[in-house]
């Protein structure tokens, strides 16, 4: 059993400290900035924790740092000193495995391909999870563990993770973004939001189940000017949706036009 040391107290160490603890693998210890949080998430998990990074476990088998970004050599270089010949991965995708480089001989990556918040409980056999590590034992422990959480394991490398997070960005926040415009230009009307939904949900059922590009549809597609400019003068007063209304007609056009 692999005593597992979990670095932060957000939503994707919760989610993934409950998850290693319902698949018969318990957090040994929480470290977190703040204590309050690390507190309770060692509760949840009946765990040891602890708010200062010079008491991680002397002996832990596996640092699992899901943390910030911007925070992750910081952070990598406080605990190192105490525990140099450990595991050590962190969960980000946009930041490459070799951050840990400087601070741990032995690291990785173990990155959770979706979008998490404490509202909603994650379907965990559903979730990509892109692993490596520059050893091939620690990659292979890493793999194990994650086929343990989901059904969807892969070894990603660096360069590979880097252009799979920017898809995500533009599959995830981007389209959320949009969701939240078109929400806040309904609501200028008083009408409901849900109206949209069915809409939403064939568009991704299409997406899903076949090239997005082959079934794009909507006035840039038809070349449709006249919409075009209707929309965008119901946009004058929101210069910057009516900006971004122009940039995605036109890249939706030149799109379009090179698939023919």
């Amino acid at each position: 059993m692999p005593k597992i040391v979990l670095v932060g107290s957000g939503r994707i160490a919760c989610h993934l400290g409950k998850r290693l603890k319902a698949k018969g693998l318990p957090v040994s210890q929480v470290l977190s900035r703040t204590a309050s949080h690390a507190r309770a998430l060692a509760e949840t998990l009946q765990a040891d924790w602890s708010d200062d990074w010079s008491e991680v476990l002397p002996d832990a088998d596996w640092l699992l740092l899901a943390i910030r970004d911007d925070v992750i050599d910081d952070v990598a270089a406080l605990l190192a000193p105490h525990v140099p010949d450990t595991l050590a991965t962190h969960t980000s995708g946009g930041t490459p495995g070799s951050v840990l480089s400087p601070f741990f001989r032995r690291y990785g990556v173990f990155y959770p391909l979706q979008t998490f918040s404490m509202e909603r409980s994650p379907v965990w056999s559903k979730i990509p999870f892109c692993v490596d590590a520059t050893l091939e034992a620690d990659r292979l422990f890493l793999i194990k563990i994650a086929k343990t959480i989901s059904n969807l394991v892969y070894r990603v490398t660096d360069e590979q993770r880097a252009q799979l997070h920017m898809a995500a960005v533009f599959a995830n926040n981007f389209a959320n973004h949009c969701f939240s415009i078109a929400e806040k230009i309904l609501a200028e009307k008083d009408l409901p939001f849900e109206m949209l939904h069915p809409l939403m949900e064939e568009t991704l059922a299409k997406a899903l189940h076949n090239s997005p590009g082959k079934m794009q549809t909507g006035p840039a597609v038809r070349g449709d000017a006249d919409t075009i400019d209707r929309h965008l003068k119901l946009l004058e007063q929101h210069p910057e949706w009516q900006d971004l209304y122009k940039k995605i007609s036109d890249s939706i056009r030149v799109a379009f036009s090179n698939l023919k």
